[in-house]
């Protein structure tokens, strides 16, 4: 099964160790899901996880950071970036939708409101964190 994760899932898995995001990233690590990437969804993850007031935050060290962003690229479908898409009110949004279609994704894992909004776009199921690690069957029993 192939799915999109939006930037904010990665980075709340980098701040919040064992969260929910953390368990996501983990079971795509165990070959629970394939993960999809396009170019612009990679370059703003890069950018985004080096920003100054996320460093102070994380958990991670630098050195984890730049192999997780290794293995995230190595270890995904990267897709060429060829489809375009007008669906959310967020423009800047509209790169997870189209990774998700031209990689025939199941599943865009957000949580963004104006993608949440959507429920369903062209046959991709826009979901929150939690839910979607229910579908995997990797929730911890602990957690809501």
């Amino acid at each position: 099964m192939r799915v999109v994760l939006d930037t904010n899932v990665i980075i709340s898995a980098t701040l919040i160790r064992g969260g929910n995001e953390d368990q996501i990233l983990r079971a795509w690590q165990r070959g629970a899901f394939d993960l999809v990437f396009s170019l612009p969804i990679l370059q703003e993850l890069g950018r985004a996880l080096f920003y100054e007031k996320l460093r102070k935050a994380r958990w991670m060290t630098e050195e984890e950071i730049s192999k997780l962003l290794q293995a995230l690229a190595q270890g995904s479908v990267l897709v060429p970036g060829r489809v375009k898409v007008k669906a959310s009110r967020d423009p800047d949004d509209d790169k997870f939708l189209a990774a998700a279609i031209e990689a025939e994704a199941r599943f865009v894992v957000t949580g963004d409101q104006d993608l949440l909004d959507l429920k369903n776009y062209r046959g991709v199921r826009i979901v929150r964190p939690l839910p979607f690690l229910k579908i995997i069957g990797s929730a911890s029993p602990h957690r809501d």
